[in-house]
Formats: structure tokens, C-alpha cells, sequence
């Protein structure tokens, strides 16, 4: 028996079609369980009718919408002040060694970038090192993986990158609205 059938009937509000009225009489004489969900339903229905409503008090919602919005503001500063640190801290990380060179007086300040820009060509073989390997792997994957299962792997990497960007301006650079 089709009791999903019945039991949605029980909760319309407008009157039923008369065959639909007629085929829920007939199943509600034959069935305990919807008629025990009729008679909740119709008691739920008075209390309902019967219970006072309670306004809020005046200005509610103006209080509400002015604290959420400090709360929104308030986050946004949050989330912008990280970013910034982040960022801050990075920076710092990569510029110390030529700030330290800079600051040693014992040397003439074209020593100083020459210095600087030797460490910084150090790096270079690094970077070099780090994109061999990763080519390298690629041509691996490439030679290993079927054709399809590449173009799955690319796909969701691109939805992925998709996703963090998303999140990137809407944590970092979303708009404050106004409600």
C-alpha cells in the first residue's frame, strides 16, 4: 500500500480534487496509521491556531541587521589583516638576506648588490632543479596514464584552482552588503 500517497494528501491545505477526497476517505477507514497521523496533524493544526503569537520587541530586526553587519565587517577586517601578515611574513622571508647585506657597513654599497644579486643567481640553479624534476614527472605521468584519466586528473586540478581562487577573493576581497 501507497502510504506517501495519503499521507501528503493529509497535509494540503486546499480542498483535494473529489476523486483524490473520495480515495483518501476510503484508505482513512481502512488504515490506523494514517488515521493516527490525521488526528496529530489536526490537533498540531488547533494548538497552532490557539497559541498567542509573540511580536518582537520594537527595532529588533534593526538591532539585528546593524550587529550582523558589524560582525561581517569585522571579519573582513580579520581576514584581510592575515592576508596581510602572510604576505608581510614572506616578504620578509625572502628579503632578510639582502637587507642583512645592505646593513654591514665594512663593505662599499656596490659590493653590497653585487653580493646581493650573486645570492639571489643562486637561487636560480634551484628553480632549475625544482622545474627538471617536475618536467620530468609529468613526461612520466604523460607515458603512464591513459589519455581520459589525464584529461579527468587536468579537469579537476583546473576546478580545484577554480574553487581556491573563488574562496581567495571571497575571504580576501569580498564586498560588504548591506541589507
Amino acid at each position: 500500500m501507497n502510504h506517501r500517497f495519503f499521507e501528503e494528501r493529509l497535509f494540503v491545505d486546499e480542498p483535494l480534487p473529489e476523486e483524490e477526497a473520495v480515495l483518501l476517505e476510503e484508505h482513512l477507514q481502512t488504515c490506523e496509521r494514517c488515521r493516527a497521523l490525521r488526528a496529530a496533524w489536526q490537533e498540531t493544526e488547533l494548538e497552532l491556531k490557539l497559541t498567542q503569537w509573540v511580536s518582537p520587541l520594537e527595532g529588533f530586526s534593526q538591532r539585528w541587521r546593524e550587529r550582523y553587519a558589524h560582525q561581517v565587517k569585522v571579519a573582513q577586517q580579520r581576514r584581510a589583516f592575515a592576508v596581510f601578515l602572510l604576505t608581510s611574513a614572506a616578504a620578509a622571508f625572502f628579503a632578510f638576506p639582502f637587507f642583512a647585506l645592505l646593513a654591514a657597513p665594512s663593505q662599499p654599497l656596490w659590493l653590497k648588490i653585487v653580493i646581493a644579486l650573486y645570492n639571489f643567481s643562486a637561487l636560480l640553479p634551484l628553480i632549475d632543479g625544482i622545474s627538471t624534476f617536475l618536467f620530468t614527472v609529468f613526461r612520466v605521468v604523460v607515458q603512464v596514464l591513459p589519455p581520459s584519466l589525464e584529461l579527468a586528473f587536468g579537469v579537476a586540478f583546473l576546478g580545484l584552482i577554480l574553487i581556491w581562487l573563488r574562496m581567495l577573493r571571497k575571504f580576501s576581497f569580498g564586498r560588504f552588503r548591506q541589507p
